[in-house]
């Protein structure tokens, strides 16, 4: 994962977190489209560690041919690759929930990670 990546992971991450701590706060919820232009999205935990991906509105409204791919977030030391093609961007955009499963990390065992995308905005 290179910084400039590290660093949109994180400041995504923290974006989310301000949105959903200010809106518990005021004790309401969104009534209109989100104004979020990203969303992270959080890996089911395996050997006790999970990792975040972080989408762009853009990459959903207008599925690339080629899809997307990254890397995770690091956690336990390690990343793993993340994949999304045209057509499960596209499944997004249209309203359906899209289970994502890892790349395999050999660093503390063989394992992936899934990730729930759905529609945010």
């Amino acid at each position: 994962m290179t910084r400039k990546d590290f660093l949109r992971a994180g400041i995504g991450s923290l974006a989310t977190v301000l949105v959903s701590a200010g809106l518990m706060k005021c004790g309401s919820s969104p009534t209109g489209p989100s104004s979020m232009t990203s969303r992270t999205f959080t890996s089911t935990s395996d050997n006790g560690h999970s990792h975040t991906f972080t989408i762009q509105n853009t990459d959903v409204q207008s599925p690339p041919a080629a899809g997307i791919s990254g890397n995770t977030s690091s956690s336990g030391g390690h990343s793993h690759s993340f994949a999304m093609t045209q057509a499960q961007l596209q499944s997004v955009m249209g309203g359906a929930s899209v289970v994502i499963t890892s790349g395999v990390s050999s660093v503390g065992g063989n394992h992936t990670h899934n990730f729930t995308i759905i529609k945010w905005f």
